[in-house]
């Protein structure tokens, strides 16, 4: 044997095949190592983007235990990182701090022939939550219609976002939140009565449309009832209702406090025509002596019994559920709603009228966007936000609605229930006297208006290309008749529309658009 091993070597026919073969083995462990180099290149790559989302979705959301966040992280890795093999080492949350760790075993291929078996990569990911300095405007539907599951999960998706914005605020300073609750107006709160906005007089020409062409001041109606003026108000005559200014001199541009009349016929009458008469009407002859002995037409007595002011002398009104809606008798009927809420950084505050929002009206989405604009704006009539040209603030709308804009026919001659756009035949709303379907589309006409108005806030011109300066969400719910078109035209871009179909998404939704407006700063 070592004898054929000496004849080997001494051969000298074989040297190449011998040095080749030889050779071989190093040049296949380098290919291997270049192919097996970028397998783990790519790995490490789609480790860290998959620790990055899921780092990054937890810092969207409400401040949660290290276990939940772990859980969350995990549920990103094993959705992006696919059959490549993966560790979830940590997930930790220090103040406005997530910090992920993870780690991936990658099996070698080629590279084993020079006794590599396998590589091990590592991620990193840290995300600070950097909210910046954000107004934020939440105006939500109250209707009637929200009653039950919907108000309670609205009230529950609000706390939510409130909570993750003041956790993603590095100073509660620089987060600054109001609340409109709306359905067929607004209230501003009854301790506005005396504000140089309110039309206390009776001066503009919607409040004295309704009392046959008189000045009267509502709040003495008020007090003549012995009932408290409960703080809603209407909705101003175009083009006012469409912008967010107003001059203490031109009372047309004020806001009239909600006064809903008392209608025709008497407040013992069972079953009247009218739906709310909470007062007996004044003889003939009475109200013809008030206006200077006036010829009165029969056709037209109604309105003149609608319009008179003497009849509120007598006091002592009907009360109780009118029927319709579960209106109450009163001048305050289709006003039970919850107060809203100006800017504040006092999130508890905030939270405490968010809870305290029920569900009653019908859906008049103009009014509601037109205070939400009065709440984020520097003129008025709060006059509590920023300059719209203060590049350190971002202004934000939610609007959420789970209806069309609604004005019912109905109530005998007034063809209508009074709500913030007073009765149909005052013309508040374009036309004197319309269908339903015609009603609805003038609300859509003034809400694609205002919509365009809001977001051109501050700039020179509706036209002017620069970016907005206020953004604005819109959320349509549970909605199965109507267009979309006039919400998904509002919103600023078409992913902040958002067409919700089942009251359950509501949560995540908020949730969404409270990340959307956090800035979320990778650190590492």
């Amino acid at each position: 044997m070592i004898s054929w091993l000496q004849n080997f070597l001494r051969d000298k026919r074989g040297n190449v095949a011998t040095l080749f073969a030889l050779a071989i083995i190093p040049m296949v462990g380098a290919t291997g190592m270049a192919i097996d180099y970028a397998r783990v290149a790519a790995v490490r790559i789609k480790l860290a983007d998959a620790l990055d989302a899921g780092v990054l979705a937890v810092g969207t959301q409400p401040k949660m235990t290290d276990a939940k966040a772990t859980a969350m992280v995990d549920g990103w890795l094993a959705v992006h990182m696919g059959i490549d093999p993966y560790q979830l080492d940590s997930v930790t949350q220090d103040g406005d701090a997530v910090l992920g760790k993870a780690h991936a075993v990658v099996p070698m291929t080629l590279s084993q022939v020079l006794g590599v078996k396998q590589m091990t990569v590592t991620a990193t990911s840290q995300i600070m939550r950097t909210l910046g300095k954000v107004e934020i405007a939440l105006v939500l539907d109250n209707t009637g219609s929200m009653a039950g599951t919907k108000i309670a999960t609205l009230i529950k998706a609000a706390n939510q976002l409130v909570d993750s914005l003041s956790v993603a605020a590095d100073n509660p300073n620089n987060l600054r939140i109001g609340l409109v609750p709306f359905s067929q107006t607004v209230n501003v709160g009854a301790t506005y009565q005396s504000a140089d906005w309110i039309d206390a007089a009776g001066n503009s020409a919607s409040a004295k449309s309704l009392f046959l062409g008189q000045k009267v001041n509502r709040f003495d109606l008020f007090k003549k009832l012995g009932t408290k003026w409960s703080g809603c108000v209407e909705t101003r005559a175009a083009p006012y209702e469409l912008t967010e200014s107003y001059d203490k001199t031109k009372s047309d541009t004020l806001y009239v406090p909600y006064f809903a009349p008392d209608e025709p016929g008497g407040k013992n009458d069972w079953n009247p025509p009218y739906n709310n008469s909470y007062l007996d009407d004044s003889s003939t002859a009475t109200i013809k002596a008030a206006l200077g002995n006036i010829n009165i037409p029969n056709a037209d007595l109604w309105k003149y019994q609608q319009g008179d002011v003497t009849k509120y002398n007598a006091g002592n009104p009907k009360t109780g559920d009118t029927g319709f809606g579960s209106y109450q008798y009163g001048p305050n009927s289709g006003c039970d709603i919850a107060p809203l809420q100006r800017l504040t950084s006092d999130t508890k505050a905030v939270k405490k009228a968010i809870n305290a929002m029920i569900a009653q009206g019908n859906t008049d989405i103009p009014i509601g966007l037109e205070w939400g604009w009065n709440v984020l704006s520097p003129k008025g009539p709060f006059k509590d936000g920023k300059d719209y040209n203060d590049g350190e603030w971002q202004k934000v709308i939610v609007l959420m609605t789970d209806g069309n804009n609604e004005n019912n026919e109905g109530n005998a001659k007034d063809e209508s229930y009074y709500a913030g756009a007073g009765y149909i035949w005052q013309g508040r709303m374009g036309a004197t006297s319309a269908d339903k379907p015609k009603r609805t589309q003038l609300r859509d006409d003034a809400l694609a208006t205002l919509c365009k108005n809001v977001k051109a806030a501050g700039k020179a011109s509706p036209s002017d290309p620069s970016p907005d300066n206020v953004t604005i969400y819109t959320i349509r719910v549970e909605v199965k008749n109507g267009s979309s078109s006039v919400l998904k035209n509002c919103a600023s871009d078409p992913d902040k529309f958002f067409d919700v179909q089942n009251v359950n998404q509501l949560v995540s939704v908020f949730q969404e658009i409270g990340g959307s407006i956090q800035k979320l700063r990778i650190a590492m």
